[in-house]
Order: C-alpha cells, then sequence, then structure tokens
C-alpha cells in the first residue's frame, strides 16, 4: 500500500516518527516533499480564505498526493501533553484532507490525546498497525523504532540543526556557531523550517555572519522555568513552547535580538504575541521583530526588514565599543 504524508504544518515535528513507523510496518511512503509555488497556489485556490498560511500549504500537499497514494495518513492530534491542547485548526485536519480528496482516497485518521491517558493512544496507534499486519509484535516493534528515531531527530534540532539537516543525520555547518551576531527565530516548526513560505530565512542570516537560535535549541528548564511566572498558563501545547522560549531568551539575554515567525490570521500566536511582547519590555529585554506572513508576503519587503533589523543589532552591538574608544 502506497501511504502518502502531507509536507505540511505538523509534518515538521513528526514527519519523521510517521515515516519510520509506516515504512516498517511494509508501507510505501510517498511524501510530497518541499512547498513549492505551484502546491501554495492550489491550495489557496481550493482552501477556505479565512485559512492561516499553514493550513493552505497543508492543503496543497494533500492536493499534490491525491492521484499518486492509495491512502494519505493524516492523524488527528487533540492533546500532546496532559492538561493542554493543540490548536484548533490541528483538530480538524483530517476532515480538511476529506474535504480535499474526497472519496477517492482513503484518509487513515487515528486520535491521539493525552488527556484521555496512554492507553487510548496505545488503541489508536495499534489500530493503524492493523491496516498493514496482524502480528502485534511487528506493530509494536515498528512503534520503539518510529519513536527511537524521532527522539534522534529532535535531538538533532536542539543541537543546531535544520529541518533538513536533522532528516539526513548530518549537516555541512550549524545554524548557531559562535558568531558574534546571535538572532532567535522563534516560531512554529512549519514557520520556521519551510524554506518556501519563510523564504530561506535560516540561509539567508547565516549568510549575513548571523547566529541562529531557535525554540528547540533553548533549553526546556528555561522556558518551563519562564512559563511558571505568567499570571496564567498557557493552554495550547505548541505555543507553550514559543513563549517560554521567547521569555527565556529575552531573560537571559541567550540572543542579541528575537524574530517571531507568525502566520496571519493565527489567533493562538496573535495572543502569545501580546503577552511576550509586553513581557519581554517589562525585562528590558532584547530588540523583537515579528514578521507577519501569508500567501501575498513580497520577498522585497520580507527581505527589506530582515536586513534593517540585522543592521540595527550589529549597531546596538558595536555602541558600547565606540562609547569605550571615545571615552579613552
Amino acid at each position: 500500500m502506497r501511504v502518502g504524508i502531507p509536507g505540511g504544518l505538523l509534518y515538521f515535528r513528526y514527519g519523521r516518527l510517521w515515516n519510520s513507523f509506516l515504512e516498517a510496518l511494509g508501507a510505501e511512503v510517498v511524501e510530497s516533499g518541499e512547498t513549492t509555488r505551484s502546491i501554495l497556489s492550489s491550495g489557496v485556490s481550493k482552501a477556505e480564505n479565512e485559512s492561516c498560511l499553514p493550513v493552505k500549504v497543508f492543503y496543497g500537499h494533500v492536493l499534490a498526493l491525491k492521484d499518486k497514494v492509495d491512502a494519505i495518513f493524516v492523524p488527528r492530534l487533540v492533546s500532546v501533553k496532559r492538561r493542554t491542547h493543540t490548536c484548533p485548526k490541528m483538530l480538524g485536519l483530517p476532515d480538511l484532507a476529506r474535504a480535499a480528496v474526497g472519496d477517492e482516497v482513503p484518509i487513515i485518521a487515528p486520535t491521539i490525546n493525552f488527556q484521555t491517558g496512554l492507553w487510548s493512544n496505545y488503541r489508536a496507534v495499534y489500530s493503524v498497525g492493523r491496516l498493514f499486519t496482524r502480528s502485534p509484535l511487528r506493530i509494536i516493534g515498528a512503534g520503539v523504532k518510529a519513536w527511537k528515531e524521532h527522539r534522534l531527530y529532535l535531538e538533532r534540532l536542539t543541537y543546531g540543526l535544520d529541518h533538513r539537516s536533522a532528516l539526513r543525520g548530518e549537516a555541512e555547518k550549524l545554524l548557531c556557531e559562535g558568531r558574534e551576531l546571535r538572532i532567535g527565530v522563534i516560531g512554529h516548526h512549519y514557520n520556521v523550517y519551510d524554506t518556501f513560505t519563510t523564504m530561506s530565512l535560516l540561509d539567508r542570516l547565516s549568510s549575513m555572519g548571523v547566529d541562529v537560535v531557535t525554540a528547540d535549541m533553548v533549553p526546556e528548564r528555561l522556558r518551563e522555568r519562564e512559563l511558571r511566572r505568567l499570571p496564567k498558563e498557557i493552554y495550547w501545547s505548541y505555543e507553550r513552547e514559543i513563549a517560554g522560549a521567547i521569555l527565556a531568551c529575552a531573560r537571559y539575554r541567550l540572543v542579541d535580538g528575537i524574530i517571531f515567525m507568525i502566520s496571519f490570521p493565527c489567533g493562538p500566536d496573535s495572543i502569545i504575541r501580546v503577552l511576550c511582547e509586553q513581557e519581554n519590555r517589562r525585562l528590558g529585554g532584547v530588540p523583537m521583530l515579528t514578521l507577519v506572513i501569508d500567501e501575498h508576503t513580497g520577498e522585497g519587503g520580507f527581505l527589506t526588514r530582515i536586513e534593517a533589523f540585522v543592521d540595527m543589532l550589529w549597531r546596538k552591538k558595536s555602541a558600547p565599543a565606540r562609547e569605550e574608544a571615545v571615552a579613552v
């Protein structure tokens, strides 16, 4: 059976996990590949106008797989951590996929919900395995193998590899190599690692001689410590990671500046943006630039803002040295 995995949204976090699991079960995995202009255009033309950019991109990836596979794998992630929930758009992804392909291609959509306990999630994973094999041992073995590869992928991200390098397990260079200027690029994985929608932001910053720190590279203990300081708990799983990373970077000066990547019109990110900007000002933290991207974002204006922000950080960083030289 050929099973398609759309290369959008949660693929940038769980793609290695899904691919490994399905391959270990004997499926022929077909990925939609990286985002392209044609994928974005098809998604924009078919998706609801009010959908955020990543959902439109996801729609395009599903359509790209429609005539190539026997089924499409789109899990329904309700909660990935106790007492938290994913964004509402994650809950409806299987329904969006069904709307995109109709009855032509079945959607494999196990429900993952840590609010209901581990056993229900085990049963959901096992039900997927039963589509390919009747052997419980093979299903368990596939799950263990996939989880190990997933943890290894996430570990590589913490070391400073980007998404593509982490998948390959090798990199010509790291995002953070000890350069003088360091910028935090914080946001959802799909808003940071998708080279098309971000116009290769990470590569462009590297070419400017800038080190990049992502949310994955901020120690989890620092993120959790900052979240505990907030007056109200954040209930969205991935927004918790983003807010914790931004506040940790601001409090401990882990970076010289922060670029917060948001896709329009994401509601949870808009709330987190206000919260983080207020806390950053209260802490007397680091300069922060918020970039809101959608399908209409032009490369010229986007790059101008990046270059201006980097120039401002260089001037700010060199100001103390100039003042010291004048004093002498």
